[in-house]
């Protein structure tokens, strides 16, 4: 079983681990021996991709002409923490021969001969490989520096990436240098193979960008650690999955959904703190409260591009206004050069975040401290927690009192909070659940309106153009028509009958 964490960096993580990292572990009297070698690496499918619609690698590695090849099978990517079987045989050349794996590798129902006769290769990698073998008398790890490409054709992706693979011992072992390292490294971690990467250029595209499930999928017999590990696990492959996007395409809506995923942990840890109660827990929540608010100038960026859509409400008068949208438009870089989203993915803060909660996942440390309240059943709080959030927003929208637009804005965090925790455990109870949550979502995009054309309204004094009065005439008439739509909804979300 291959157990390791990855990470992506970039060309210039290794001198930076050589002169900052490997002076200070030397001096912990860590047993540090260094290698390098060139590797070749040639990966094989076959025309319908047999080993890539089950999650399987196959390949064989070219090194002093010698040759070895490789099957991974499916295993887990928790947060960055790869655990997957991995199969090694020599061969005598280049040429896969899958016959000579063991046969209890393979399913019964796979005629390997017959997958064997259609192999062909579909792309290859080519890296300079650093391998640093750390060891103690109580662990053993391999920290590797790869640097180099994935190849298809004339086609080709960068390979920047560092791995530290677990040789023996206990798994915290690559937690620990980890910390070590990305204080002087940047770097993030990451849930993608080069295998995947590999596929990704073979078949010409850059993954998609997904949205969060309606309700986080849950079991009715899920104890609250169960639910609390599914919620952190969910949190970091939405967001390392939207990095690796943005990395690639600078695509803004990516940062959308990291946001998105750092309020997910953070309201999970909230949620779940009174119960796992744990120093790292506690340590892990203040972290995630410092990275939320460094992330915060994402919902300005969000009102910007929904100002900007030609869809949606403001799309019949906004996107006519070319000033106006040039102005939205510096606005948008001067956000993203301000805040360089590139560099906070990478930053000790980030990757800290991703490689604490990753580890929570593996030590589960509240279970020395709480004498067994992780295994109590999650629905047995859930009523609770829920009914004390509906009474929160109940006692903050007073129902025989009109509300105005200050005041919905004002109520942002709290509608959001609110709503997270049903994300979070609406799972349970599946009856009503769907009509009951749906106008308090309306309520939550006529607040995301309120946002826009209030920044929309501050727009309006740095700009120089005639029709500014018509312009916030008609901002006063929007935000109007948005409260009123809102006092409505407000009124059938107060009188619906709760689902748990």
């Amino acid at each position: 079983m291959e157990i390791e964490l990855k990470l992506i960096s970039n060309q210039n993580a290794l001198s930076l681990f050589e002169a900052k990292v490997l002076p200070t572990l030397r001096k912990q009297n860590i047993q540090i021996e260094q290698s390098h070698a060139h590797l070749y690496n040639e990966y094989y499918d076959t025309p319908d991709e047999f080993f890539g619609k089950r999650k399987m690698g196959c390949r064989v590695r070219s090194r002093n002409q010698q040759y070895e090849q490789t099957i991974k099978t499916k295993g887990t990517a928790e947060g960055g923490l790869h655990q997957r079987p991995e199969y090694n045989v020599d061969l005598d050349s280049a040429i896969p021969d899958l016959s000579k794996f063991d046969p209890q590798i393979w399913t019964q129902d796979i005629d390997i001969k017959a997958v064997n006769d259609k192999l062909q290769g579909l792309f290859s990698t080519h890296f300079e490989r650093t391998t640093f073998d750390i060891s103690t008398d109580k662990y053993s790890l391999e920290l590797v520096f790869d640097l180099g490409e994935v190849k298809k054709g004339q086609d080709s992706l960068p390979i920047c990436e560092i791995e530290l693979e677990l040789v023996r011992g206990d798994p915290t072992a690559l937690f620990d240098i980890a910390q070590q390292l990305i204080k002087h490294v940047p770097c993030r971690l990451s849930n993608v193979t080069k295998a995947a990467r590999g596929y990704q250029l073979l078949h010409g595209r850059i993954p998609e960008i997904t949205s969060l499930p309606l309700f986080l999928p849950l079991d009715m017999n899920d104890s609250c650690e169960r639910a609390f590990c599914k919620t952190v696990e969910l949190a970091l492959n939405h967001w390392q999955h939207h990095q690796q996007i943005y990395s690639q395409s600078r695509n803004r809506k990516a940062l959308r959904e990291i946001y998105e995923s750092v309020q997910l942990l953070l309201q999970g840890i909230a949620l779940y703190l009174p119960i796992l109660q744990c120093k790292e827990l506690l340590d892990l929540h203040k972290q995630l409260l410092t990275l939320a608010q460094a992330w915060a100038w994402q919902e300005q960026l969000e009102s910007i591009h929904q100002l900007r859509s030609k869809k949606g409400p403001f799309s019949r008068k906004i996107p006519r206004n070319q000033n106006l949208m040039n102005y939205l438009m510096g606005r948008r870089e001067g956000l993203l050069n301000a805040h360089k989203p590139n560099e906070l993915n990478m930053s000790v803060l980030s990757t800290g975040v991703q490689l604490a909660a990753s580890r929570v996942l593996l030590d589960k440390p509240w279970r020395a401290q709480n004498s067994g309240h992780h295994d109590v059943n999650v629905k047995k709080h859930a009523k609770g927690w829920l009914s004390q959030s509906w009474q929160t927003v109940q006692q903050s929208l007073p129902k025989d009192t009109s509300m105005d637009s200050k005041q919905y804005l004002a109520l942002d965090a709290l509608l959001r909070h609110s709503l997270l925790k049903g994300f979070l455990l609406a799972d349970l109870f599946m009856d009503s659940r769907g009509h009951f949550r749906a106008p308090w979502l309306d309520l939550a995009t006529g607040v995301r309106e309120l946002k826009c054309l209030n920044l929309l309204q501050d727009a309006l004094s740095d700009l120089d153009t005639e029709d500014k009065a018509d312009f916030s005439s008609w901002i006063n008439d929007k935000v109007n028509s948005v409260v009123k739509v809102m006092e409505q909804t407000r009124e059938v979300a107060m009188d619906a009958d709760t689902y748990w």
